[in-house]
């Protein structure tokens, strides 16, 4: 039975979403959740339906010197809530850093110090929440397949 994964890179704000097989093994964007507009809980037992969901990969922030800071500790509560929502689903988790950085490279976002960044930026922010969730789940593909 193959496996199909949905990985989510947790923002407060914005909630970068991608999705594999292991049939396939590449990843691929799927959306971004507003959560000012959406429910973040309605949109992911959505999905887990849409794709027959197995696993969850979920980003992880890790500190450079490896000490919990207080993004860490929101995604591991969020990790906490989404194993008891989602029971029959594995929950995994991959070190998300610099996913941000290597997905404003792969959507082609301006860089910061360019004079008309930071529209651009505001502007590309749910291309660039989905594309890290895409090297997250990308990463965590190949570092287990």
């Amino acid at each position: 039975m193959p496996k199909n994964y949905l990985a989510i890179d947790y923002g407060e704000r914005r909630t970068g979403i991608a999705f594999a097989s292991d049939s396939v093994g590449i990843a691929f964007p799927r959306e971004t959740i507003d959560r000012k507009q959406k429910d973040l809980w309605a949109e992911l037992e959505r999905l887990v339906k849409e794709n027959a969901v197995t696993d969850f990969v979920l980003g992880m922030p890790i500190h450079p010197n490896n000490h919990p800071d207080s993004k860490q500790k929101t995604v591991e509560a969020f990790a906490e809530e989404l194993k008891q929502k989602f029971p029959q689903i594995n929950v995994h988790t991959q070190d998300e850093s610099y996913s941000t950085q290597d997905a404003q490279a792969l959507v082609g976002a301006t860089p910061r110090g360019c004079p008309y960044s930071a529209a651009n930026r505001n502007a590309a922010k749910p291309r660039i929440d989905r594309a890290a969730a895409t090297v997250i789940l990308q990463r965590f593909i190949e570092g287990n397949f």
